[in-house]
């Protein structure tokens, strides 16, 4: 198992020597490979239900699983039952081998009294989604009618060779077995840009053939299967009354939105082509290199020794930025799960540090983070039981729903200063950015008592370690999300923008191995993994579990901003949790609610630049972008670097020297305000600065054949 960890070395108040693991959550990518120890024994389905995950047997000897193959997404083939309940199965030999069930008219509106689309009723003839893969269906070679998958509609179809699908009915031969008949194809056509049904296909079976799969015309021919339901190897679904769905909420039945037609290429995201928007300062530190690792490193030596002198501090210590860095980029896209995502890149693109101050000479250092906001694993959109509506203005029963995902584009800014925190709920001023109380209020005409559930921000308030963002536990309903069934099994759903965003803890819903974070992580540390960061600069770590008691902070209570402090030095900090909640519509129903992050942030965000700015346009902004690492006027940090240039003292009330290592020649100083003005030229090594205003003011020093920029500071 890959661990990713850094230890810090603290002297407590006691002097006593403390020992603290950093570390996030072993990413997707890596738990594909781990050990799978759980014993199963197959279930036959005795009916097939629409989105019902399956595994398939040979019914004679149900020995043999049809499965993907480890190397090749769109290779089917036949495994050994071992690969699933043996001591060889792997969470990735698991995963292959389940698939879903999808009805071909599920992205329709399925309700004959339903008015977001016309009503168009299940057909019983379903798609077979590879559960690893739902941007894949099994279909049959054209040549020579073997079995594959082949791309049934993402963004990259058209580039594909081998598209579409097959749709197939079940069919049930004897006690136990089921013939699989595929009795349609569909085929991308370039010529109309979309899917089509292939008028010459005529009806095949399912056959095993020695030791590998094709389909025949001969239906004597057709293998018996064996159907076992997929949800009894790992947990999947959301079953009525449970924590995801306290109130029994159906499954609606609305037309899927449409994936917009703006959409690119994930290889045209604006992530790729940062180093040509921001300061060549900080470019070293892209991408995820042992190289890049060094500069990060540097840069964070930079920016605390920039706050001690400005008499601030790094909220954490430079271990705990470098190993969350360290996580946030080692998680990779293992799923083909998001429209135009691609397998193999990471979720995350960059992790830099910026060093930026504003016009008074305050610095506001920066971790930020490059994601492309989508987690690496499978996230099961199709299994929401109730998606927001994508229809502006329209009631819910005339919305179309959002059951597809894109990628976002994202530069989330998490403070690198120690801001302080908050005494109480309202010291934190919302008013520029709103809140989901006043929101709610401003729509319905009420009166909502602020708390800290509802006085959040309406959209993301943080981001979890693989890159996706985590939104308050509340809706825009001022209900937590499960109330209305809102999320997947992994406490994830996407709304209006199509962009994927946590709502809830899955790891403490379900404990099914292949979460944001999962009990593996604990093992052989210390404290819970961090993951994720709320922007108000608090780092948020998992929940405290009650088999690992023994870990720091364990025995401390949360404070009701899911968050507290050990009293160690470490400072405070955010866990996942879970609290006893009543419903808040009837029938009132409690439930357990498994909180990522609550919704109101205790850290201050009063004086925080660019605050809930967190996408690419931030890039254009010449209010913020600096703090997302694009060159301003004076910025001066790349010369300052290893320049021979000493300037005291700085900052300054009046006047400051200059001097120059190993430089004993004439030198010309030219002095220019923030905006770029020319304020005064002099060969003198003394300056004043007493009769301008506070703020910076950059020196523009040359000598010899050099020429140095530095940045003084007026007090």
């Amino acid at each position: 198992m890959k661990k990713l960890y850094l230890i810090l070395l603290i002297f407590t108040s006691n002097n006593i020597f403390s020992q603290f693991d950093f570390y996030g959550p072993e990413p997707f990518n890596d738990i594909l490979d781990n050990s799978f120890l759980s014993s199963w024994t197959p279930s036959n389905l005795s009916s097939f239900e629409n989105r019902k995950y399956i595994v398939i047997l040979d019914d004679i000897s149900q020995s043999n699983i049809v499965a993907l193959s480890a190397t090749n997404k769109e290779q089917v083939e036949l495994n050994p039952i071992s690969n699933i309940s043996g001591n060889s199965a792997t969470y990735r030999s698991v995963l292959r081998s389940i698939f879903q069930i999808v009805d071909e008219n599920t992205h329709f509106e399925n309700d004959p009294g339903g008015g977001s689309g016309t009503y168009t009723p299940l057909s019983g003839q379903y798609k077979l989604n590879p559960f690893l893969h739902s941007y894949y269906s099994i279909n049959s070679d054209s040549n020579s009618f073997s079995v594959n998958t082949t791309d049934n509609g993402s963004y990259y179809i058209s580039q594909n060779t081998n598209t579409g699908y097959l749709l197939v009915n079940f069919i049930n031969s004897s006690a136990t077995g089921t013939k699989i008949q595929a009795v349609k194809q569909w085929e991308y056509s370039a010529s109309v840009d979309t899917l089509i049904e292939n008028t010459a296909w005529s009806s095949k079976y399912l056959m095993i053939n020695g030791g590998s799969l094709e389909w025949t015309s001969n239906a004597s021919n057709a293998t018996d299967f064996f159907i076992a339901d997929g949800s009894d190897i790992i947990d999947l679904e959301i079953l009525d009354g449970s924590d995801f769905n306290p109130n029994n909420v159906t499954y609606k039945t609305n037309a899927t939105a449409s994936i917009p037609t703006n959409i690119s290429a994930m290889s045209n995201s604006p992530l790729f082509n940062l180093a040509n928007n921001i300061d060549s300062y900080y470019v070293p530190q892209l991408g995820n290199s042992s190289s890049a690792s060094v500069a990060a490193s540097n840069a964070l030596d930079e920016i605390e020794a920039t706050l001690i002198n400005n008499g601030s501090s790094l909220r954490y210590p430079k271990a705990f930025y470098l190993a969350l860095r360290e996580n946030i980029l080692s998680h990779q896209i293992s799923s083909s799960d998001i429209y135009n995502a691609e397998l193999g890149y990471n979720t995350t693109e960059h992790v830099y540090f910026t060093n930026a101050s504003d016009d008074n000479g305050i610095p506001h250092p920066f971790m930020v983070i490059g994601s492309h906001c989508l987690s690496a694993r499978p996230n099961l959109l199709l299994d929401v039981n109730r998606p927001p509506g994508a229809t502006p203005g329209a009631g819910y029963a005339q919305s179309e729903v959002t059951r597809h995902g894109k990628l976002g584009q994202f530069l989330a800014k998490i403070p690198l200063k120690d801001y302080g925190l908050v005494s109480t709920l309202l010291d934190n001023d919302l008013s520029p950015y709103g809140d989901l109380a006043s929101a709610y209020d401003a729509i319905h005409g009420s009166t909502n008592i602020k708390n800290e559930f509802n006085y959040a921000g309406t959209a993301s308030i943080g981001m979890a370690v693989d890159g996706v963002t985590i939104y308050p536990s509340f809706n825009n309903n001022l209900r937590h999300t499960v109330e209305d069934a809102e999320i997947t099994s992994s406490g994830i759903h996407v709304g209006g923008g199509l962009e994927l965003h946590y709502h809830a803890d899955a790891h403490a819903f379900n404990g099914n191995g292949i979460n944001l974070y999962n009990i593996s992580d604990y093992s052989s540390n210390n404290h819970p993994p961090v993951i994720g960061m709320s922007y108000d600069g608090i780092a948020l770590f998992a929940k405290h579990e009650n088999s690992f008691s023994s870990m720091v902070g364990s025995q401390v209570s949360l404070d009701e901003y899911g968050g507290h402090d050990h009293g160690d030095g470490f400072g405070y900090h955010y866990h996942a949790h879970t609290q006893s909640t009543i419903g808040t519509t009837p029938p009132n129903n409690a439930f357990n609610q498994h909180i990522l992050l609550v919704g109101a942030w205790k850290g201050n965000i009063n004086n925080i630049p660019g605050f809930l700015e967190v996408k690419t346009s931030q890039l254009n902004d010449n209010t913020i972008n600096r703090y997302v690492g694009v060159s301003y006027p004076g910025m001066g940090l790349k010369s300052e670097t290893n320049s021979k240039i000493l300037s005291h003292p700085n900052p300054t009330s009046e006047e400051i020297t200059i001097s120059i290592n190993n430089f004993n020649g004439n030198i010309q100083t030219e002095v220019y305000d923030i905006i770029g003005n020319r304020l005064q030229v002099t060969n003198e090594t003394t300056i004043s600065l007493k009769d301008y205003s506070k703020g910076i003011y950059i020196l523009k020093v040359a000598y010899g054949d050099r020429f140095e920029e530095v940045k003084v500071i007026k007090e």
